[in-house]
C-alpha cells in the first residue's frame, strides 16, 4: 500500500508490489492496436454496449490475458471505482474519438481535456483537415473554426460516456472541455463563455472547465447558479480550494432551484507540478531535512485537502442543500504524471485513492497503475503524517501561498501559449491548404467571436503579470533601489512583517511608534523627500504615478512616461494633474501628496475594503496605513481619481474594487511629484 509515510526516498521500486508467477496472477499490459476492428463493447462497471464499424487508426488499448489466450474484460480501474469509490478517467482526447472504446472498456469513467491537449491533437494529426477546410471555405474565421472543431470532439465523446452518466444518475461519465485561457482574469467573460460552450455542446454529460483564479471564483458561483455543470480547474492551493468549494455552495444556494441533482462540480486538484517547484526549492536550501523532504509536498497537501472536502460536505449547510438532491463536488486529482524519473511512475495515483474522487491520468500515469498499480484506500491512511510534512515545509521557509500563485501563473500562462500557438498552427494549416481565412479583429475578452464583450475598438495593450504575490513585491521593488545592499536589506524587513507573516494583510488596525499618524488614520513614512514647499489648498499639482492590484497577481493598472527606477520625464501635458482640495482624486490620494515636496516620492498602499491595510514597500521604506473611507467612494474610481488612462488598467481596478470579499483589494501607488503651480 502507498502511503504518505513511504515517500522518504521516492524509487521506480517503490510502487511496484510483490507479485506471483505469471501462471496464477493475469498479467494486466498496455499496447497499440493499428487494425482491429470492434463490435458491441462492453464495460463489466457501465455495460456499455457500442457498434463501431471503422477500423481503428493507431490508438490506445488495453488488454489482458489468463494466460491461456482467452482476453477478460477486468482491469484495476474497475477494482478502482467498484472497491474504492474513485473513478479514474482519461487527461487526453482526439480524433478518432473511437480509440476511447477500448479505455471504456478498461474502465475509464469520463475525459478531461485542455487546451495544451488540443494544440497537440489537432497540429499532430490530419484528422481535422477536411472540417477545418469546410469551416474556412464557410468563411469561419481561424479561432470560430478553432471552436467548431472542439464541440465536434466533446460532442461524439459525451456520446460515447453517456451510457455511464445514465447508469450512475448524473454520477459520473462526463466529458471536460475549457473556456478561453485568455478569460483567467475576465469574471464576466468567462461567465458567457460557460454559457455558450454549454449551449452549443448540448450534451447532459459535458463539464464546463473554469480556471480557478481570483477573478473567476465569482464566476464559478454564476455558472453553477445557472445550473451548468463545472469542472474548476488549476487549483494548487488549500486556501484557493476553500474558496472553489464555497463558489460552488453559493451557486447551489443561488440557484432557486427546486432540483439540484443535474448540477454537479469536480475541483481539478493539480498534484506532480507542486512537487516540480517545492522539490527545487528544497534543493536550493540543501539541508539534509530538506532534502529529505522531496517528493512529499504534493500527496501531503493533496491528503489535506481531502481532509477539507470532508469538512465542507457535511454539517447543516451541506444537509439543507443535500435535501435538494445536491451533490458532492468531488476531488479530482489532476497532473498525475510523474516528472522526476527517480519517483515511482504511480507517485500520484496510488496515494491519493479515496471515495468520492476522481484520478484523471494521461498515458503513462493510466499504463503504469493498470500494469502494477495496487488498489486500497490511502489518502487519509496517515492524516497526522501528511500535517507534520506540511507544517515542516513551511519551517523550512516554504510559503505554499506563493507556491499556490506561482504555479497558477504558471498553468494559465502555459493555457495560454498553448491556444495562441494552436491558432498560429491553424493559420499555417489554412495556408497550406491554399486557403484564404482571416483572423478573428482584436477584442476584449475572447472565448468564441459571436460572444466576445467588444467593449472598445483599437489595440488593446497586453502587460506581463509584474508580481505573483505580496511576497514577490519585494523582489520586484529592487530594481528601485539605489543599493543593491540596502535594498536586500529592506526586502529583508519587508518578508519579516507580522502582517505578512500572519497572511492577514493588515485587515485589522496597526500601529508603529516610528510613523506619523494623521488625524484622519492615514499613517506614513517617507525615504526620500523632495525640495521647496509643500503645495497649498488651490494649488495644482503636476503628479505622475503607478498603480498596481496587490490582491490581483500585482497587476498594473496604470504605467506612465517612465524608466523604473529612474527619472520622470516628460511634459506637463504626459502627466496627471488636478487642484488640491477640488476632490478630485480619492482623499488617501490627495492627503499622500499634499505632504510632499516637489521632487519627492512616496510609495504606498490603499485599502478600500471594510477594514484597513497595511502594506510595506521595500524600495522606499513607505508604510502607509488608510481607513477605507480615504477610498474610491463606493468602490467606483469613476466618481474620483487618480483613474486608470488604459482600458485594460480600467478592468483591473474595477474588478478590485468591485469584488465582494474574494480577493485581498490592496492597491499600490507609486507617486512623484513633479510640480506645483501657483493658484
Amino acid at each position: 500500500m502507498a502511503t504518505i509515510s513511504k515517500l522518504s526516498n521516492p524509487s521506480p521500486a517503490a510502487s511496484l508490489p510483490a507479485r506471483s508467477s505469471s501462471s496464477s496472477l493475469p498479467r494486466v499490459f498496455l499496447g497499440f492496436n493499428t487494425k482491429t476492428s470492434f463490435s458491441k463493447v462492453a464495460s463489466s462497471s457501465s455495460r456499455l454496449s457500442l457498434t463501431n464499424t471503422q477500423p481503428w487508426r493507431t490508438s490506445f488499448v488495453c488488454s489482458q490475458s489468463s494466460g491461456n489466450g482467452s482476453p477478460i474484460k477486468r482491469t484495476t480501474l474497475h477494482d478502482l471505482y467498484e472497491r474504492e469509490g474513485q473513478s479514474p478517467w482519461y487527461d487526453n482526447l482526439c480524433r478518432p474519438v473511437t480509440d476511447l472504446i477500448p479505455l471504456i472498456e478498461s474502465g475509464v469513467r469520463g475525459v478531461t481535456s485542455n487546451p495544451a491537449i488540443f494544440q497537440k491533437a489537432i497540429s499532430s494529426s490530419n484528422a481535422y483537415n477536411d472540417q477545418f477546410r469546410e469551416l474556412v471555405q464557410a468563411g469561419k474565421d481561424i479561432e470560430t473554426a478553432y471552436w467548431e472543431l472542439v464541440v465536434k470532439d466533446i460532442q461524439d465523446a459525451c456520446k460515447l460516456f453517456e451510457p455511464i452518466y445514465d447508469q450512475t444518475d448524473g454520477g459520473d461519465g462526463y466529458v471536460s472541455v475549457e473556456v478561453s485561457p485568455r478569460l483567467a482574469d475576465d469574471t464576466q467573460g468567462t461567465v458567457e463563455a460557460a454559457k455558450w460552450l454549454h449551449k452549443v455542446v448540448d450534451r447532459p454529460n459535458v463539464y464546463i472547465k473554469i480556471p480557478a483564479t481570483a477573478p473567476c471564483i465569482p464566476s464559478i458561483k454564476e455558472v453553477i447558479s445557472l445550473g451548468i455543470s463545472v469542472n474548476v480547474t488549476l487549483i494548487f492551493s488549500l486556501t484557493r480550494y476553500e474558496a472553489v468549494i464555497d463558489a460552488y455552495l453559493d451557486g447551489l444556494e443561488a440557484s432557486g432551484l427546486s432540483d439540484l441533482s443535474r448540477v454537479t462540480s469536480v475541483a481539478s486538484f493539480f498534484v506532480s507540478r507542486v512537487d516540480t517547484l517545492i522539490d527545487k526549492m528544497l534543493e536550493k536550501i540543501g539541508t539534509p531535512e530538506a532534502l529529505d523532504l522531496r517528493g512529499k509536498a504534493a500527496v501531503a497537501q493533496a491528503g489535506l485537502a481531502y481532509k477539507l472536502y470532508q469538512k465542507k460536505f457535511s454539517g447543516p449547510r451541506w444537509e439543507a442543500l443535500v435535501k435538494k438532491g445536491a451533490k458532492k463536488q468531488r476531488l479530482l486529482w489532476a497532473s498525475t504524471s510523474v516528472k522526476n524519473p527517480a519517483y515511482p511512475d504511480t507517485l500520484y495515483v496510488a496515494p491519493l485513492i479515496g471515495p468520492d474522487t476522481v484520478s484523471t491520468m494521461p498515458d503513462q500515469a493510466l499504463q503504469a497503475f493498470v500494469d502494477h498499480g495496487s488498489v486500497a484506500r490511502t489518502i487519509d491512511s496517515n492524516v497526522s503524517e501528511a500535517e507534520g510534512i506540511y507544517n515542516a515545509l513551511e519551517k523550512l521557509g516554504i510559503d505554499w501561498g506563493y507556491v499556490g500563485d506561482q504555479l497558477e501563473v504558471e498553468g494559465v500562462d502555459s493555457f495560454k501559449k498553448s491556444f495562441d500557438s494552436l491558432l498560429d498552427t491553424l493559420q499555417e494549416k489554412a495556408n497550406s491548404l491554399k486557403l484564404r481565412c482571416r483572423r478573428p479583429i482584436a477584442t476584449l475578452t475572447s472565448h468564441h467571436p459571436d460572444v466576445c464583450i467588444k467593449k472598445c475598438a483599437g489595440v488593446i495593450e497586453r502587460r506581463q503579470v509584474i508580481m505573483l504575490s505580496v511576497g514577490l513585491l519585494a523582489g520586484a521593488a529592487l530594481q528601485h533601489s539605489s543599493s543593491n545592499k540596502d535594498a536586500a536589506a529592506m526586502a529583508a524587513e519587508f518578508t519579516d512583517m507580522p502582517a505578512l507573516r500572519g497572511k492577514d494583510y493588515g485587515k485589522t488596525k496597526m500601529r508603529y511608534p516610528d510613523y506619523t499618524e494623521t488625524e484622519s488614520g492615514l499613517q506614513y513614512k517617507d525615504l526620500r523627500a523632495g525640495n521647496g514647499p509643500l503645495p497649498k489648498m488651490g494649488e495644482t499639482v503636476v503628479v505622475d504615478w503607478d498603480g498596481y492590484t496587490i490582491g490581483y497577481y500585482g497587476r498594473i493598472f496604470e504605467a506612465r512616461n517612465k524608466t523604473k527606477g529612474g527619472s520622470f520625464e516628460g511634459d506637463d501635458k504626459d502627466f496627471f494633474k488636478f487642484r488640491l482640495g477640488s476632490r478630485q482624486v480619492i482623499p488617501a490620494f490627495e492627503e499622500a501628496v499634499s505632504g510632499m515636496a516637489p521632487g519627492g516620492i512616496r510609495r504606498c498602499c490603499f485599502c478600500f475594503s471594510q477594514g484597513y491595510s497595511l502594506c510595506y514597500y521595500a524600495s522606499q521604506r513607505c508604510r502607509i496605513i488608510v481607513p477605507p473611507e480615504l477610498g474610491y467612494p463606493e468602490n467606483d474610481y469613476n466618481k474620483s481619481g487618480p483613474r486608470p488612462t488604459t482600458f485594460s488598467g480600467q478592468r483591473a481596478l474595477d474588478f478590485v474594487l468591485r469584488n465582494q470579499g474574494l480577493i485581498d483589494k490592496t492597491l499600490l501607488f507609486d507617486i512623484e511629484l513633479l510640480k506645483v503651480i501657483p493658484g
